[in-house]
């Protein structure tokens, strides 16, 4: 019986996943529970299961496609599941013994890479109509060899003499092509500025010279497509230009937050711990709005603004007040790393009901920040100067109103201006 693996919805706002890698090969035997591969989708690099346990039957994309949510990637044979446990060690052993060495095969002829009758960089642009080969051999994907049947090319004999990889993708047949005619470096500008072939004269090689003339010429562009992580942070900032926000603006003392700072007691940390305190003190920010209504939560789980080159991720800090400052430090550590991988789960995107952003170590004195999510509301965070750090809400309105920011941010200076609370928490 199949069964079909497609691509799973791994958090709330996936559309669509890119696959990564397959950990997987046709003819692979899989177990409920074993990693089949990674996918990028709106918010990290992930693993995804197998929920059933069979033989790989073929796998429907290649790596670096992007899909949508739902949509099959690859199929198992669930019947190899119910196999005796020698017929499973026999098919494993089978596909670990190596193949028995074929006679050596002289390189291909000319006509077997193209048909002398076509031009190979026409049937690649589809201008002329490419001769059928009735070559089967070597490894390849379903449409990598569709495409070499079409283009007349002998996957075997160009993989035996190492110009094509094992297996052979579409995009690899592609590029045995293009050699005819481009050098390497002027194909990766090809794919990099998006340019047709037929841009340039066929009969002759073109540099990577050739082709930069050309784009500084035409003044083109370098393409850059959206990733999946851009395209997440995309869809959060149009969400929260919806709400109905306003801000407020002040300034609370730095003496204490920098008089208790450490190597692993960073501002961050202790602003974390403030906000905290202030969240127990006023509900309004601990509360989010779904459509049946308010729900207050217990405890302050916030969410920190990290950047990572150009891609910004808001994990959450879950039951702030309920960590001592040193695993509020640690889980910090935790984060930078996992971000620095690519590897926050789903699980610690979601739980926040309000935010903060510091910027206060790139110098920017004062700025706004937009809502994250479902949070009540968000801290901007600047540089220190004369002593004290300009501190910036954005609110939503819906949730509190102007009086009860008002009292959460003189609540914010008193705390901030408190030795004892700080002596409190190190204790």
């Amino acid at each position: 019986m199949e069964y079909q693996i497609v691509m799973p919805r791994l958090s709330d706002t996936m559309d669509e996943g890119q696959l990564v890698t397959w950990k997987i090969a046709p003819g692979d035997a899989v177990k409920k529970g074993d990693v089949v591969a990674e996918v990028e989708s709106d918010k990290a690099v992930m693993e995804i299961e197998s929920f059933k346990s069979g033989i790989v039957q073929s796998l429907l994309v290649e790596p670096g496609e992007t899909v949508r949510v739902g949509t099959p990637i690859a199929v198992l044979d669930t019947d190899g599941a119910q196999r005796d446990a020698v017929g499973v060690m026999e098919h494993r052993e089978t596909k670990t013994k190596a193949p028995a060495p074929s006679p050596a095969k002289p390189a291909p002829k000319k006509e077997k890479t193209a048909s002398p009758k076509q031009d190979p960089l026409a049937w690649l642009l589809g201008s002329a109509q490419a001769q059928p080969s009735s070559y089967v051999g070597g490894t390849a994907s379903p449409r990598a060899r569709e495409a070499a049947e079409r283009y007349g090319l002998d996957i075997e004999a160009l993989q035996h003499e190492g110009s094509l990889p094992t297996p052979a993708h579409l995009a690899d047949i592609k590029q045995v092509v293009l050699r005819h005619y481009f050098t390497p470096r002027a194909l990766q500008l090809l794919t990099r500025y998006q340019l047709s072939a037929d841009l340039f004269a066929v009969g002759k090689k073109h540099d990577a010279a050739e082709v930069e003339a050309y784009i500084n010429a035409h003044d083109i562009p370098m393409p850059e497509p959206l990733d999946m992580l851009r395209k997440s942070m995309i869809a959060i900032v149009n969400e929260a230009a919806k709400k109905p926000v306003y801000h407020m603006s002040d300034r609370i003392e730095a003496k204490w937050l920098k008089a208790y700072e450490t190597e692993t007691a960073t501002v961050t940390v202790w602003l974390l711990k403030l906000f905290a305190e202030a969240m127990l003190r006023h509900e309004g920010f601990r509360t989010t709005l779904t459509a049946q209504g308010l729900q207050v939560w217990p405890n302050a789980s916030i969410s920190l603004a990290m950047a990572s080159g150009e891609y910004l991720y808001m994990p959450v800090f879950r039951n702030v007040n309920l960590l001592s400052l040193s695993k509020v430090a640690a889980q910090l550590q935790v984060y930078k790393t996992k971000i620095a991988q690519r590897r926050l789960g789903k699980e610690e995107l979601v739980g926040s009901t309000f935010g903060i952003s510091n910027l206060g170590m790139t110098g920017i004195e004062s700025f706004d920040a937009m809502i994250n999510k479902n949070d009540s509301a968000i801290a901007a965070v600047g540089s220190e100067r004369d002593g004290s750090i300009a501190v910036t809400l954005t609110v939503d309105h819906r949730l509190v109103n102007g009086y009860q920011a008002a009292l959460f941010m003189q609540e914010l200076k008193a705390l901030a201006g408190d030795e004892t609370f700080f002596k409190k928490v190190t204790q």
